[in-house]
């Protein structure tokens, strides 16, 4: 007996409510209760669509109040129809002219969306790039970063395997719009007659190696003999110094080995 097989019952279940699916639109009628007209450019009739519609918020509202995602849909599929729409959306608005974001307004010129809407989501996006560096968070997939990293091992991977043309191109037409309109070519923000603002030249100089007492050139390490206080020779690194010291037949006592790191150093 097929319906003893609860697989095969259900199959067969399917198969048939398919059939009358097919056999009510070629009919036109409503694909649910098959007894009225469909409404234009729909498969249903109106008021089985209302009563579609009522469940369809009912159920998402109780899933929502239990804190499920996309009220209890399925999540894969939800978000994989959000975005076949938003690229659908996207393409329909810029064949239209209008901003992608909102599609009421013209876009400024070369980008996709108007002022005001870019305005926006620069500001959600600054805050969400502070939010994430300060809980430690990766800024682009908000997956735990290493310690004072901006980034996860596998999107720093990816930005680094990002074609230089194409960055450093990106870079040049964000630096030329920000000077255009004075603002800090780092930051964005008012910058008046300077590339940057006070805040990122202030970084820059703290991160210099100037600033920092790093030293601008190759120490030196010199021999000096102990005995007449003459420099017997000098090597750039103290290794080399070390190594060398076994062929004068001298020993670690007769030398000392003076090194002008010190005197490389720049002052705070």
């Amino acid at each position: 007996m097929p319906y003893a097989d609860i697989e095969r019952r259900r199959a067969l279940q399917r198969e048939r409510h398919r059939s009358r699916i097919v056999e009510r639109a070629a009919l036109g009628l409503c694909t649910r209760c098959g007894t009225r007209a469909v409404a234009p450019g729909r498969r249903q009739c109106e008021p089985c669509r209302r009563k579609a519609r009522a469940a369809e918020r009912a159920r998402y509202a109780a899933g929502k109040a239990r804190g499920k995602l996309y009220g209890g849909r399925r999540v894969a599929t939800r978000r994989r129809d959000s975005r076949v729409r938003g690229r659908e959306r996207h393409r329909a608005r810029r064949a239209a002219g209008t901003c992608t974001m909102c599609g009421r307004t013209p876009p400024v010129e070369a980008a996709a969306v108007c002022e005001s809407c870019r305005s926006v989501r620069r500001a959600r996006e600054r805050e969400r790039y502070a939010r994430r560096r300060a809980g430690g968070r990766c800024v682009r997939c908000n997956d735990s970063a290493p310690a004072g990293a901006s980034r996860c091992q596998q999107c720093a991977a990816k930005e680094a395997a990002r074609p230089k043309e194409r960055k450093n191109a990106a870079d040049r037409k964000r630096y030329a719009r920000r000077r255009a309109r004075r603002n800090c070519t780092r930051c964005g923000a008012w910058s008046g007659a300077a590339a940057t603002c006070e805040s990122c030249s202030r970084q820059a100089r703290v991160r210099s190696p100037e600033y920092r007492g790093v030293p601008l050139s190759q120490p030196l390490f010199t021999f000096v003999e102990i005995a007449t206080g003459l420099e017997l020779d000098t090597f750039e690194t103290e290794a080399e110094a070390a190594a060398a010291l076994a062929f004068t037949g001298l020993g670690p006592g007769d030398v000392e080995i003076v090194s002008d790191n010190t005197a490389a150093l720049t002052a705070w």
